[in-house]
């Protein structure tokens, strides 16, 4: 007699949860892996067909109901991990050849079998629905929280051979009293190869072999080294001796360089544009936004500063320099340097301190390099950090920023314009705070803007520009000095700056939070985007098209718009998530803490609200989705109120905030889903699995369009695209799914018996 488990058998659960904490610590390390081998676009598209995986796999058990048979869901579970040791292998020892195909299909495939899982799992006990996805958000958000130790201690390459090891270990527990052989010699093998390699480290990078042309190659070729490596939950960074015999850099994910300046023979320094307004404004207090491995620290000592706050984003940075206290002449160590590991506007704006100087030196060091961040966020560019900036400086205070060349300085020249016109200027007048120079020795060569919270004089730009040019820097624009085209018809108010950018063939329109791609400077949709979403275009067609001729036959015939439930589902719930994360991330400051903190409120939460809408509700509801819509409305009215008002607290009260007010749209987003699947499970397993195909490849689509919306309109209409999902996803609860779907289905099988009896 064989022994059938209970739906929720503490193995089940345990095993379920597993499996869910490990495909978020899976995704998040695979996250770091691949910023170290490709630049933010690349990574983004990647790890979207990597999560569509899911999706896939869900189908394939919609496809083929042998494939939906309980028993095998502890070899699925092993199989997945499988493919993520062959994975995490492949990635590392292969990383200097261009094996992209091979690369797309194993990076699929662990999230393939974790699909199959899922879909299989729950269409064996869909009445149970609500109990399952408890256990599978819970885990999820236990693996989101621990995710950051392992990878602070592991590192991306170890934690992904101890998921293996986890996805086995699922394996084992999920059916306790009929193992297959699989799971276990999962958990063997992987545990040998993560011993093996934090014993002897076989399984290494090799950073000058990088097939993705990153800027550490070139320092380590042909005879640099890497001194010391630290790779965290944050990014790798190596700190390199490079082959010209110049100075330490500091790299992260390969990229982002920064010189670690020389406690000796650093004469040459002092030729750096980046001393210009050290030099020559002799500040007295400073504060520095990204120093990375210490030069404007050092420009700050050097100028005679009393007082120095250093805020770095990236703790290894910091640790690097302290470590090498004896090369930089222990830079970090001195009385007036305070370091800070947070995120630098946001300790910036919870603070009522002035300043003398505000430095932003440059964080990518070449074009090629700056076009790689296209898609990544940056909140230090934007109109209202310009605002912060200048509320926080001396009336004769000034922003020194170093920047790229010279699409970021125009882009951020429109920027500093709106932060001025928002308060009340003129183009015209606003150009008075400003003074751009450049340094025309490096290739590319390198522009420095500086702003003042009070205008520049005539006398004050002429003995800004006579120094420029005893030091070989060409100044660009000097208020009542010097203006080239277009500035020369602005600053004489014949036109406005507001034109030049409508006029421009490239976007240089200004960066604001709500739409913080400082990078991005092609108009509509990137074109590192285009690839992805035509590919995810073309699935979504396909799957239409085939959902349209499968469903046609599907009885009840209500039960035939299911499946658009479930998608607005994955595209709401996917949505709102990435849009809360981009929205907290100041008030919280670091944004590994951010990231963290909403996934874990989110899932867990979402978790405890399916198992509260497993016994509070008997059937499917379109009161959740609605709750969804009224409080995200909420959210987009309360919380820019409450953000400012909870600023000043400290780091733990603003997370205590974040879940306050997050929690009761976390339990309400975990209610529909598991809810729609107990009701479709009524009418056949099958009808389960397609719903998690379904809502799998949506939730990829929906982040794509989410971060697509974003870059064209702002995060904010991101978030109401996600309120638009729930409204759909509520309608199609009260006006298709809500009658009793037994009941219609055992009716409609009457029906069908009683045409063939009497034919």
């Amino acid at each position: 007699m064989t022994h059938r488990a209970s739906p929720t058998s503490l193995g089940r659960l345990s095993g379920l949860a597993l499996l869910s904490g490990g495909g978020l610590v899976l995704e998040i390390s695979l996250t770091r892996l691949f910023s170290t081998l490709f630049y933010p676009p690349y990574v983004f598209a990647v790890l979207s067909l990597a999560v569509l995986g899911i999706g896939l796999g869900a189908a394939a058990a919609t496809w083929r109901a042998e494939l939906r048979r309980e028993e095998r869901a502890p070899v699925y579970m092993a199989l997945a991990g499988l493919c993520t040791l062959a994975l995490v292998i492949f990635a590392v020892l292969v990383a200097p050849l261009n094996l992209q195909v091979p690369l797309f299909v194993l990076v699929v495939s662990p999230f393939f079998f974790i699909g199959l899982v899922l879909a299989t799992i729950f269409s064996a006990a869909a009445a149970a629905s609500p109990q399952l996805y408890l256990a599978d958000l819970t885990g999820a958000g236990l693996g989101a929280l621990l995710a950051i130790p392992i990878l602070n201690s592991l590192g991306p390459i170890n934690a992904l051979l101890l998921t293996a090891g986890i996805f086995g270990f699922a394996g084992m527990i999920v059916k306790p009293r009929s193992i297959p052989r699989v799971p276990p010699a999962m958990v063997v093998v992987t545990l040998i190869a993560l011993a093996s390699n934090l014993t002897v480290g076989w399984l290494t990078m090799d950073m000058a072999s990088l097939s993705t042309e990153k800027p550490i190659k070139e320092s380590l070729t042909p005879n640099g080294r890497i001194i010391r490596t630290m790779w965290d939950s944050f990014a790798r960074t190596d700190l390199v001796d490079p082959a010209d015999g110049g100075p330490y850099h500091l790299y992260m994910d390969g990229a982002a360089g920064s010189i670690m300046p020389p406690a000796a023979n650093n004469d040459f320094l002092l030729r750096d544009i980046g001393l210009f307004p050290f030099a020559t404004a002799q500040p007295e207090r400073v504060f520095v936004i990204g120093p990375g491995g210490g030069l404007d620290v050092w420009f700050g000592s050097l100028s005679g500063a009393t007082e120095i706050v250093a805020v770095e984003v990236n703790p290894a940075s910091i640790s690097l320099v302290e470590d090498f206290a004896g090369y930089n002449g222990d830079l970090y160590g001195q009385p007036a340097v305070q370091v800070v590991t947070d995120e630098g506007r946001s300790v910036l704006r919870r603070q009522q301190v002035t300043y003398d100087l505000i430095s932003l030196s440059q964080v990518v060091t070449l074009a090629a390099e700056r076009s790689g961040y296209a898609l990544t966020e940056n909140t230090i560019y934007t109109v209202e950090a310009f605002q912060d900036y200048l509320a926080h400086l001396r009336p004769d205070g000034q922003i020194a920023i170093k920047l790229y060349d010279e699409a970021t300085l125009t882009r951020a020249l429109s920027t500093a314009l709106a932060a001025f016109r928002q308060q009340g200027l003129s183009d015209a007048e606003a150009l008075h705070h400003i003074a751009v120079f450049l340094d025309p020795r490096p290739q590319p060569p390198v522009p420095l803007m500086l702003v003042r919270k009070t205008p520049y004089t005539r006398k004050d730009a002429l003995e800004l520009g006579a120094v420029a040019r005893q030091v070989g820097f060409v100044p660009l624009f000097l208020p009542e000095v010097w203006a080239e085209p277009p500035l020369d018809d602005v600053q004489a108010g014949t036109t406005t700056f507001t034109k030049t950018v409508e006029r421009s063939e490239s976007d240089i329109s200004p960066v604001t939070d709500d739409r913080p791609f400082f990078y991005q400077f092609e108009r509509g949709i990137p074109h590192s985007l285009t690839p992805l979403l035509w590919a995810l275009a073309g699935i979504v067609v396909a799957g239409g098209g085939l959902f349209a001729y499968t469903q046609q036959p599907v009885t009840p015939p209500s039960l035939r718009w299911a499946p658009i439930y479930f998608a607005a589902l994955g595209v709401g719930f996917i949505t709102v998530e990435i849009a809360i994360i981009q929205q907290t991330r100041l008030f919280l400051g670091h944004p590994t803490l951010a990231v963290t903190t909403v996934l874990a409120v989110l899932l867990i939460g979402g978790g405890i609200g399916s198992g509260l809408a497993g016994r509070w509700l008997t059937s499917i509801s379109a009161w959740p989705a609605v709750g969804v819509v009224f409080l995200l409305l909420g959210w987009i009215l309360a919380w820019p109120l409450l953000s400012q008002r909870f600023l000043a607290l400290p780091p733990l009260l603003r997370v205590l905030v974040v879940v306050v007010v997050l929690l009761p749209l976390a339990l309400l987003m975990g209610m529909p889903f598991p809810l729609g699947l107990r009701a479709v499970g009524q009418a056949g397993d099958q009808h389960v699995a397609l719903a998690w195909a379904v809502n799998g490849i949506m939730t990829v689509v929906g982040s794509a369009g989410a971060v697509t919306l974003a870059i064209v309109a702002g995060f904010s209409y991101a978030l109401l695209a996600g309120v638009v999902a729930y409204v759909l996803a509520a309608a199609c609860a009260h006006f298709v799914l809500r009658k009793p779907i037994a009941n219609q289905y055992v009716k409609s099988h009457n029906a069908q018996d009683k045409r063939n009896t009497s034919s």
